[in-house]
């Protein structure tokens, strides 16, 4: 079995709230009574976070190489952030750690962030490294998946994972209002974790859905300017006829129910991608109360933003050893993936953790 046994979290110190990167991206040419100002304010989000010190930075139309250079320093400096007190809370080196698996789809670079976040953290040379890119917002998973994978192949072994996103190095002006959604949405974040072999919070099981015939609902397209983000207003519907599909194999060959899980960690796509899972799951409002206080405080951050929600549940729900969890995200394909946790004893008492 595989633990969970560290996970924190970074944001870049400049907060925007929604008013003010809708006045910042389409204030002009949208009056206050129109639609791209209604999906802004629907969105059920008040802050949002930006490696942008300047957010004018977005208005210059900057071409895709401008954009990934603020990528390449500041995805960097947010991910050694985040992997520094991953690390600081479960009292351990970075020498310490066997496998550095490393997930983002908003900038490009090689050598990678996996070799230079190895080589500023201090990792031994013969650590193992993965880079999983272009996945998404359910990218978090495919990374969590690689690293236990590690940690099972060899017992004492340890592994790290970082996901960082910057996606608002890729916003622009103007544009549908399927391109206002993704405007109004995405943010910046970055999230770590810690797995070995034992400890409180164990990684029981997984699983992936992915509904080929759906493939253009969700895409991020790279432009001479960026990456064009879009996400159409169907996603929740989707989402919501088909997350039974994705669950019922996790669950059954657990042994389980929905009924038997009392803690859900669901990706917060958006506003009503929760009120869609919500009704189709037959959720209380407290199960998904982690999803909208994510969302409301720090957007969609896309890969990050699962391992957020994760952190805030275990701080504001208290699970009980014993007690099951199910956390979900979604992104292009459309992909779904899933993981049952539960807690129990052993290893370290609680799971340390770190949220800003």
């Amino acid at each position: 079995m595989t633990h969970i046994t560290s996970l924190a979290t970074a944001v870049p110190p400049h907060r925007y709230d929604q008013g003010e990167i809708f006045a910042l991206l389409f204030g002009r040419e949208h009056g206050p009574d129109s639609k791209a100002r209604a999906i802004f304010e629907r969105s059920a989000i008040a802050t949002r976070h930006s490696v942008l010190a300047d957010p004018g930075f977005i208005l210059a139309n900057p071409s895709t190489q401008a954009r990934n250079e603020v990528y390449v320093a500041e995805a960097h400096r947010l991910a050694a952030e985040a992997c520094r007190r991953c690390l600081d809370n479960a009292g351990l080196a970075a020498q310490d750690v066997d496998t550095f698996v490393v997930v983002s789809c908003t900038g490009y670079e090689i050598p990678g962030l996996d070799l230079t976040l190895a080589k500023e953290l201090g990792m031994r040379p013969d650590v193992r490294r993965t880079c999983v890119l272009g996945m998404g917002c359910y990218a978090a998973f495919p990374g969590l998946a690689r690293a236990r994978d590690a940690v099972l192949a060899k017992k004492g072994s340890r592994s790290l994972m970082v996901a960082v996103e910057l996606c608002s190095l890729h916003f622009q002006p103007g544009g549908s209002d399927d391109h206002v959604v993704s405007c109004a949405l995405f943010a910046d974040g970055a999230a770590a974790v810690l797995l070995e072999g034992e400890g409180s919070l164990a990684v029981v099981d997984a699983e992936t859905l992915t509904q080929y015939d759906t493939a253009e609902h969700m895409t991020f397209s790279l432009t001479d300017n960026g990456f064009k983000m879009f996400l159409s207003s169907y996603v929740p519907q989707i989402l919501g006829t088909k997350v039974e599909d994705l669950l019922r194999g996790l669950l059954s060959r657990n042994g389980l129910s929905p009924a038997d899980v009392r803690h859900w960690g669901i990706h917060p796509g958006g506003r009503k991608i929760i009120d869609h899972l919500q009704q189709g799951l037959g959720l209380t409002d407290e199960q998904v109360a982690s999803s909208r206080r994510v969302l409301r405080d720090y957007g969609n951050m896309s890969s990050p933003t699962v391992l957020f929600v994760l952190d805030d549940l275990m701080r504001t729900s208290r699970p009980k050893p014993g007690e099951y969890a199910v956390m979900m995200a979604f992104g292009p394909g459309l992909t779904m993936e899933a993981c049952l946790l539960r807690w129990g004893h052993g290893g370290r008492s609680d799971l340390a953790t770190n949220l800003l």
